[in-house]
């Protein structure tokens, strides 16, 4: 177009004439959607730099997975898509990552599934205690096509996430620094930090009272003694070093299992081209037979790693003490039907079924 200034003195016939003769601007054509490459084309990646948030350390199962999901990002990729990796809560807690990721400001996380209980309740479910019976049937949850974990999985969309895969890191086991923990009654007058809903529920229902915190905030909360005592996977316990101001410990016979969902940012994953997604797709799987791979061995060396410390007074749960703290999970199991629906419970529970 003609500049306006330095024209207004110009009569107006010369301006009509002006205006009739100028070109007209064409209208702006509608965005399209991203094409696939031809067939035999060498794949061409955009260069671009995405982050990852979690709130663990990089030597625990998912701190392993998240940097194996970079990794191969960056290899399949040719260098071109760099995916960051915050541990520790470097750039949010657990209880900012998730509006985070619906604002656009990171790319991935993986939070405990209770967290995602705040959108979709039925998230909470898989975490309930005396879903899972034994890792094998945690195992089964997380393989990737997994039916359960997939209808969990998609209903994310409805907040604007695209649930990714699910993680498995492990059973969860109590920490005191009053007293050991063997019957329900050990833990009346005790205080725990539980990292959501269900956790909560079950310790209080096991007769203590209970703190929601964050991660990043519980060794600081023991050492302090703002909480007597915690609930986590021995590879947490370990990287976190809780056993360092903790006194007593109970081995536990399964009860409470730790996952995770991976998730993105629904809108920004949809705008990537088939290629894009294809390739942090294909990533994401395997990272996620990483992970479920690597946590086994991870835990156990972090019991190693314990009792090597001499730090907690560590006890094996009997058959019926596990019955016992059973009685406070079913209850919890009861309560919790309402709020994330019988139906997703029973497909968990089918889970335990061999074969």
């Amino acid at each position: 177009m003609f500049p306006l200034t330095g024209w207004l003195p110009v009569v107006p016939a010369l301006l009509l004439v002006l205006s009739a003769c100028a070109p007209q601007r064409a209208a702006a054509p509608e965005p399209q959607p991203a094409q696939p490459q031809a067939a035999g084309a060498k794949t061409e990646y955009p260069t671009m730099t995405l982050k990852f948030n979690h709130v663990v350390a990089r030597d625990t199962p998912k701190g392993k997975a998240a940097d194996k999901f970079a990794a191969l990002v960056k290899q399949k990729s040719g260098g071109k898509i760099d995916v960051q990796v915050f541990p520790n809560s470097e750039l949010y807690k657990d209880g900012e990552e998730l509006e985070a990721l619906q604002q656009g400001a990171i790319h991935f996380i993986a939070p405990g599934t209770d967290k995602l209980g705040v959108l979709i309740p039925a998230w909470e479910a898989p975490v309930l205690p005396g879903i899972f019976l034994s890792e094998e049937a945690g195992d089964k949850f997380v393989e990737p096509g997994n039916a359960v974990a997939k209808e969990l999985l998609e209903k994310l969309r409805e907040k604007g996430l695209l649930g990714l895969n699910v993680w498995l890191n492990g059973f969860k086991h109590f920490t005191s620094s009053k007293r050991a923990l063997i019957n329900p009654d050990d833990f009346k007058g005790q205080k725990f930090r539980t990292s959501g809903k269900p956790d909560e529920a079950f310790v209080k229902a096991l007769g203590a009272s209970a703190q929601v915190m964050a991660f990043s905030e519980v060794f600081g909360a023991l050492q302090q003694g703002v909480v007597d005592g915690q609930f986590n996977t021995p590879s947490n316990i370990v990287t976190q070093k809780f056993h360092e101001v903790q006194k007593y410990g109970t081995v536990s016979r399964g009860g409470v299992i730790l996952l995770y969902a991976v998730a993105t940012n629904a809108k920004w994953f949809d705008s990537q081209t088939p290629e894009v997604k294809k390739l942090l797709s294909e990533a994401m799987d395997e990272a996620t037979r990483f992970n479920n791979k690597v946590a086994a061995d991870d835990n156990k060396a972090g019991w190693a790693a314990i009792k090597a410390s001499g730090r907690l007074e560590l006890r094996e749960q009997t058959e019926a003490e596990a019955k016992a703290w059973a009685v406070a999970g079913d209850q919890v199991l009861k309560e919790w039907e309402a709020r994330t629906g019988k139906e997703i419970i029973e497909k968990l529970k089918a889970l335990n079924n061999k074969g």
